[in-house]
């Protein structure tokens, strides 16, 4: 019985790191109200395009991103890179192919406002963004998320990078993404060295991933 009652305790430890390590449910971005998975815009879930109405437009303008990365426009077919998809800039009306990114090393995180983890770790991403400035470039996918909310999100923790805006999830399955957040290092030639799941928890993690993976010290 001891086992048995030692047993379960574990399980319910594990169960709760996995928990803490990534988002499965939904909340609002600097509240952190908890909301149900059905309370989500689904207009803003399912549309296949980001909505830019004169209010996304103008909030757009006062975040004032960095543009979205610059592609190659015919990079190498024999090297595959990132998926071949294509999603909006959060930040501005162009868009991007994941698989175009080329020429600069990335680390590139996938977030949503109703994720408390990755609230909690944009102040370092931010922070590492700005100090490899000509390095490494950062870039945010926005998952399943209301752009809106999104972007006041950057604003109130003062993000500059800029993100893409996937509300369908159309790349969790070929990034194998279970819940944000999750960061990818990847090469400037578009590979996919090294992942990590959950929240970067301090900078000194952060500076042993880009040195293992992109063989950058900051």
């Amino acid at each position: 019985m001891k086992f048995a009652r030692t047993l379960n305790i574990s399980v319910v430890l594990i169960c709760a790191a996995i928990l803490l390590s990534a988002c499965a449910s939904t909340e609002t971005a600097g509240e952190l109200i908890r909301e149900s998975s059905a309370d989500r815009d689904s207009s803003e879930v399912m549309q296949g395009e980001l909505k830019r109405d004169s209010g996304l437009l103008a909030l757009m303008q006062e975040v004032n991103l960095d543009p979205c990365p610059t592609q190659e426009p015919n990079p190498d077919t024999a090297n595959p890179g990132l998926p071949d998809q294509v999603f909006d800039c959060l930040g501005d009306s162009s868009q991007i192919s994941l698989a175009k990114l080329r020429g600069m090393p990335m680390v590139i995180n996938v977030w949503a406002s109703w994720c408390p983890p990755c609230i909690a770790e944009l102040p370092l991403l931010e922070k590492m963004s700005q100090e490899l400035t000509g390095q490494v470039d950062f870039i945010g996918i926005n998952l399943e998320d209301n752009p809106t909310k999104a972007l006041q999100l950057m604003q109130d923790f003062d993000i500059k990078y800029p993100s893409v805006f996937d509300p369908a999830g159309d790349t969790r399955a070929p990034l194998t993404i279970l819940g944000p957040p999750v960061t990818y290092f990847v090469t400037s030639n578009g590979i996919i060295a090294g992942r990590w799941d959950g929240a970067i928890p301090d900078q000194e993690t952060f500076d042993t991933l880009l040195k293992q993976f992109l063989g950058v010290t900051p």
